[in-house]
């Protein structure tokens, strides 16, 4: 009940998340004891028929329930490489647009991100690359908006992709003219002549090659906070797209972050199916 009651109120970001670790390393201290009595009883019941069974197999099950998501996680810790930022370019990572915030506390913290720590990421996670798509920006701009809707991620800055999007904006008004097309004549609605506008003499600002949108979201049971960023620059009706993801506390990601942006990139390739690159 201690771990679980630390799980649900971080969850709901009543609880910090050092403070939900520090109440989680506690309950498994008593799961690990309860574990040990648990074995004890069995032994004692084994040899000398002493009282206890029931008691043992749910005090096992118990610590059990503890123990096995902890050894999970303490396996990720020792594995893999003590990270908490990964980008899918480790010589030049997209820049954050609004420096995700950072509160001290007893979990240890390094901001900085050396050439060392980035090579230790290409060797536990070779295939966090980017992608290049057959496509200008604005057919894949989209697309990244999709997946980042559908995965809930809220959208925290933007450089290049409103002016993007302005440009994509479907003409609702075109669509309900459609609808009414079907019905009665409206002389009210009748189309009133206007001078043509000089458009060869109106210069028409280029659209941009280059897109940067942070994100924030949160896993899905834990509820740990992270920080992503997604990089697209057009090059030669191409358009290559770079990601970065980091977790706010403590140095060990335990791998989140970059099966978060392999996941993304591979529900981006199954979008934009057909025009993917190397």
């Amino acid at each position: 009940m201690l771990a679980l009651m630390a799980v649900l109120l971080h969850r709901l970001a009543i609880l910090a998340l050092p403070n939900a670790v520090a109440v989680i390393l506690i309950a498994t201290f008593l799961a690990m004891l309860v574990f040990g009595l648990a074995v004890i009883g069995f032994i004692m019941l084994w040899h000398i028929g002493a009282k206890g069974g029931h008691a043992s197999f749910s005090g096992m099950v118990m610590a059990l329930l503890v123990l096995v998501p902890v050894g999970l996680a303490a396996a990720r810790y020792v594995t893999l490489p003590a990270l908490h930022d990964v980008s899918t370019d480790i010589e030049d990572p997209p820049q954050w647009l609004e420096p995700p915030p950072f509160v001290a506390s007893w979990l240890l913290r390094s901001d900085e991100v050396d050439p060392a720590t980035r090579n230790l990421q290409l060797q536990a996670y070779p295939s966090v690359t980017g992608r290049r798509y057959e496509g200008a920006i604005d057919r894949v701009l989209p697309a990244v908006n999709a997946v980042a809707a559908d995965a809930k991620w809220v959208l925290v800055a933007n450089i290049g992709a409103e002016t993007l999007f302005d440009g994509l904006e479907e003409n609702l008004a075109d669509e309900e003219d459609e609808e009414a097309a079907s019905g009665e004549a409206d002389p009210s609605r009748a189309p009133v002549p206007v001078p043509r506008p000089g458009v060869e003499s109106d210069w028409l600002e280029p659209l941009p090659t280059f897109a940067v949108l942070q994100y924030r979201t949160r896993t899905l049971v834990l509820g740990i906070p992270q920080d992503v960023l997604v990089r697209l620059s057009e090059e030669e009706e191409t358009t290559f797209v770079d990601m970065r993801a980091a977790t706010r506390d403590g140095n060990h990601d335990l791998g989140l972050n970059a099966e978060l942006i392999t996941r993304f990139l591979r529900d981006l390739d199954v979008r934009l199916l057909g025009i993917a690159g190397g």
